[in-house]
C-alpha cells in the first residue's frame, strides 16, 4: 500500500498531467502525422502509375520493330532484265531487295525486324527515258504494271509517284528521313540516294553512326565521295540494280550519230536522273547529253529542247545539205538518200553460218541478228488473224521449249510450218531489252531492225527498236561465245517464256 508521501506526490503528478494539456498536443501531432501518410502514398500512387506506363510504351516501341530502306527511283534503276519483264518483273525485283536487305540484317543481327521499303521517283520521266533504249513501251507510264506487281508484292514495299516537278523525291525523301532516324521502332535505315551530294546535310547529324545507318552502292550510280567521309557502313547491292550507268555507256560501243566511229566514246543516254548545274539553277553545258536528232535535223523541241545542240562540223563548199537521217555504215544510199535497206540487209550473216553456241556480233561488239528472208504479206496477214485469237509463245514455236510448260497462258499449238519464218519476223520487231550486248542464244527478240519500210529510215512502218540499233555497222561480222539461258521453274500462272504481238 501506497504511503502518504506518494499518494500525495501522485495527485500532485496527476495536477501538473492536467493542466499541461498533453494529450490534445499528442492527438494533434497524430492527425497530422496521418495527413501526411495520405498526401505520401498519393504521390506514389501517381509515380507507380507513370512508371507502369512508361514500362507499357517502351514494350510497345520493342514489339514491332523494323528496318527502312529509302531509295531514290530516278538514280538508282532497276535491272533491264527486270523492267522489261513488267508485271512479272516487278514482284521478282521486290523479291530479290527484300532477299538482299535480309540478308544484310542476318549479319547486323536484326533478323527479327521486318522490312520497310520506300522508293520514289518521278515515273512519267523514267519511264520516257526507258523507252527511249528500249527497256519499256513508248506509254507515257510505261512502268505502271512494273510497279504495280512491285507494289502488292510485299506488305511494306511502296514504290511510290513523286510527280514530275523538281525535287518532289528528294523532298519525300528527306521528310521520311528525318521522321525515321531518331524513332526507336526504326533499328536500321538502307539509304540509297549516294547519287545526289544534296543528302548530305541530313546525314551530317548522325555522322559516324555505323549502328544505324547503311549507305547502299550499286555499279550503275555513281557514288559521290562525299558520302565516304561521314563513317556509316557501304554495301553494295548488285542484284536487284543495274550494272551500269543508266546514262552511261554498256559493255559494247553504239556507232555515232554521223554514222563514223568516234574514240571519245558513246553518246549517253537521256534519263532523268539529277544533272550538275551552274550556278543559275540550269545545267550546264558541260553535263547537257547532246541531242541525236538536232544532229539530223530532226529535234521537234527546238530551242525549248533540253538537250545539247551540237552543230555538225560544216563541209567543203558545194557539199550537200541534207537533213536525212545517217546512213548506218556500209549501206550505200541512193541518189535521193533513201537507204539502200536490201544491200544493208544482205550483209547480215546467215542462220546456217552462225557456229553453234556463239552469236554474230560486228565491230562494236553489238550483237547482230541472222539475216531474215522476207515474207508474204500473205503469209503476215494469216499468222496475224491467228495471233489476234490467241498469242502464240515464241518461246516453244522457235526453240522448242518453254520455262512454263503446262502452266504457260500462251498458245503451244503446232504451227503450220509456212508460220514460222513469219513468227521470228514478228518476234523480231521485239526490242531486246539487253539490246547489243545480248549474248544469249536462245533470245528471240529483236536486235538490229530488218523492216523495209522503218519510219527510222524515211519509211512509215512503226518500229519498236531503239533508234542507235539503225546506225549499227552490219560489216566485219565476228563470232561471240553465246550463253544458254538459265531454265528455271515458274510460279502457278506465271508464264517463262515470250508471246508474238502484232
Amino acid at each position: 500500500m501506497l504511503s502518504d508521501p506518494e499518494i500525495e506526490q501522485a495527485a500532485a503528478q496527476l495536477a501538473d498531467y492536467r493542466r499541461s494539456d498533453a494529450l490534445s498536443r499528442l492527438l494533434d501531432q497524430y492527425a497530422v502525422l496521418i495527413d501526411d501518410y495520405k498526401r505520401l502514398k498519393s504521390d506514389y500512387e501517381e509515380e507507380r502509375e507513370a512508371r507502369e506506363k512508361y514500362k507499357q510504351m517502351a514494350k510497345d516501341q520493342e514489339r514491332n520493330p523494323f528496318v527502312l530502306v529509302l531509295v531514290d527511283g530516278d538514280g538508282y534503276v532497276f535491272n533491264d532484265s527486270l523492267l522489261a519483264k513488267r508485271s512479272d518483273g516487278g514482284s521478282i525485283a521486290a523479291q530479290m531487295l527484300n532477299d538482299e536487305v535480309k540478308a544484310s540484317m542476318r549479319r547486323k543481327g536484326l533478323e527479327h525486324c521486318q522490312v520497310m521499303v520506300r522508293i520514289y521517283a518521278n515515273v512519267f520521266g523514267l519511264s520516257k527515258a526507258l523507252s527511249k533504249t528500249g527497256v519499256v513501251g513508248a506509254e507515257s507510264r510505261s512502268l505502271a504494271p512494273f510497279i504495280a506487281s512491285f507494289n502488292r508484292s510485299c506488305g511494306l514495299t511502296e514504290f511510290v509517284d513523286a510527280g514530275q516537278l523538281k525535287e518532289n523525291a528528294d523532298f519525300k525523301l528527306r521528310a521520311l528521313l528525318r521522321v525515321y532516324a531518331e524513332n526507336s521502332q526504326c533499328k536500321h535505315v538502307y539509304f540509297g540516294a549516294c547519287h545526289d551530294v544534296g543528302y548530305i546535310s541530313e546525314l551530317t547529324p548522325f555522322m559516324g553512326n555505323s549502328s544505324k545507318f547503311t549507305l547502299m552502292n550499286t555499279p550503275g550510280v555513281r557514288f559521290h565521295d562525299e558520302f565516304t567521309k561521314l563513317g556509316m557502313g557501304i554495301e553494295e547491292f548488285r542484284s536487284v540494280f543495274r550494272h551500269a550507268p543508266f546514262d552511261g555507256a554498256n559493255q559494247y560501243h553504239p556507232a555515232s550519230a554521223s554514222g563514223s566511229k568516234s574514240n571519245s566514246g558513246p553518246l549517253p543516254l537521256a534519263s532523268p536522273i539529277k544533272q550538275s548545274t551552274n550556278s543559275a539553277g540550269k545545267p550546264s553545258e558541260e553535263t547537257k547529253t547532246p541531242c541525236l536528232f538536232y544532229a539530223i535535223g530532226k529535234c521537234r523541241y527546238g530551242k525549248s529542247c533540253k538537250m545539247l545542240h551540237v552543230n555538225p562540223p560544216a563541209d567543203a563548199k558545194g557539199t550537200q545539205q541534207s537533213a536525212d537521217p545517217p546512213s548506218p555504215s556500209g549501206a550505200p544510199a541512193t541518189s535521193n538518200g533513201s537507204l539502200e535497206v536490201s544491200h544493208l540487209l544482205a550483209s547480215l550473216p546467215k542462220k546456217d553460218d552462225i557456229p553453234q553456241g556463239h552469236v554474230a556480233v560486228n565491230e562494236n561488239n553489238y550483237r547482230l541478228d541472222a539475216y531474215l528472208a522476207p515474207v508474204g504479206a500473205g503469209v503476215m496477214n494469216r499468222l496475224k488473224a491467228r495471233v489476234d485469237k490467241r498469242r502464240v509463245c515464241n518461246s516453244f514455236q522457235l526453240q522448242g521449249i518453254c520455262d512454263a510448260g503446262d502452266r504457260c497462258e500462251y498458245d503451244h499449238e503446232p504451227l503450220d510450218a509456212e508460220f514460222l519464218p513469219a513468227l521470228e519476223s514478228l518476234a523480231r520487231t521485239q526490242p531486246c531489252p539487253r539490246r547489243g550486248a545480248c549474248r544469249l542464244l536462245e533470245c528471240t527478240h529483236g536486235h538490229l531492225c530488218q523492216i523495209m519500210d522503218c519510219k527510222h529510215r524515211g519509211g512509215k512502218t512503226f518500229c519498236k527498236l531503239p533508234y542507235l540499233s539503225h546506225l549499227e555497222d552490219v560489216r566485219g561480222v565476228r563470232y561471240a561465245p553465246g550463253v544458254p539461258k538459265q531454265r528455271k521453274a515458274t510460279t502457278n500462272g506465271g508464264s517463262g517464256s515470250d508471246a508474238a504481238s502484232s
